[in-house]
């Protein structure tokens, strides 16, 4: 790896805002979506919000999150299964967690869940790409090997890297979301309003947790 590749991942791995996906564009919260605390107003809402979180867990458990360039380089793995297995466990998570989006209405903890769901796409997206087992003929892989021009080469050798960013991007907004959802549940456990505290802003009686 030349040292300019090597500078643009380390850059990745620091900057968390760098990993961008390829297929669906990060969903930007902003200030006119509707406070968290409206999700209070609704069981239901908590209950799909919930099974959301829950489903997406799923594919955090398939996958390996490093939090450094260098855990990465000694680990070297990208997840705990397959690609065809995490393929399979990202539709089926996919097509239950898309109906329950649908219904829940536009807050920044929606948002949360819908940039983990893509960033696993993304990283599915990716690992694709380097996944060898789908190639089923040993002269298909050969010719693919002999045709493949330095650029193409020095892409593919960057794309674990893509997907291990993709992963850790996903971790960040799964544990965002369960964040969000564990403070509505805890102050309607306790019905003591929110208090304005370190990383945390209270403004017209709705929780909006602030980026440190």
């Amino acid at each position: 790896m030349n040292l300019s590749s090597l500078a643009l991942i380390t850059a990745l791995f620091l900057i968390p805002t760098a990993a961008r996906g390829q297929t669906v564009a990060r969903v930007k919260v902003s200030e006119a979506e509707s406070p968290i605390s409206d999700l209070r107003t609704a069981d239901k809402d908590q209950i799909l919000t919930t099974r959301a979180i829950t489903a997406l867990k799923r594919l955090n458990t398939d996958v390996l999150v490093y939090h450094s360039l260098g855990d990465f380089e000694a680990g070297g793995k990208l997840a705990r299964v397959s690609c065809e297995t995490f393929r399979n466990d990202l539709g089926e998570v996919t097509a239950e967690v898309e109906p329950l989006l649908s219904r829940l209405p536009q807050s920044r903890l929606k948002t949360e869940i819908r940039n983990a769901l893509d960033s696993y796409r993304d990283g599915a997206f990716w690992w694709q790409k380097i996944d060898q087992r789908r190639v089923v003929h040993v002269s298909a892989l050969a010719f693919s090997e002999s045709t493949r021009s330095s650029s193409d080469t020095a892409l593919l050798a960057n794309v674990p890297y893509n997907v291990a960013i993709h992963w850790r991007q996903a971790e960040k907004y799964l544990k965002r979301a369960e964040g969000m959802m564990n403070e509505v549940q805890n102050r309607e456990r306790t019905g003591v309003p929110a208090r304005a505290a370190r990383g945390v802003e209270v403004a017209t009686g709705s929780l909006i947790r602030v980026e440190p």
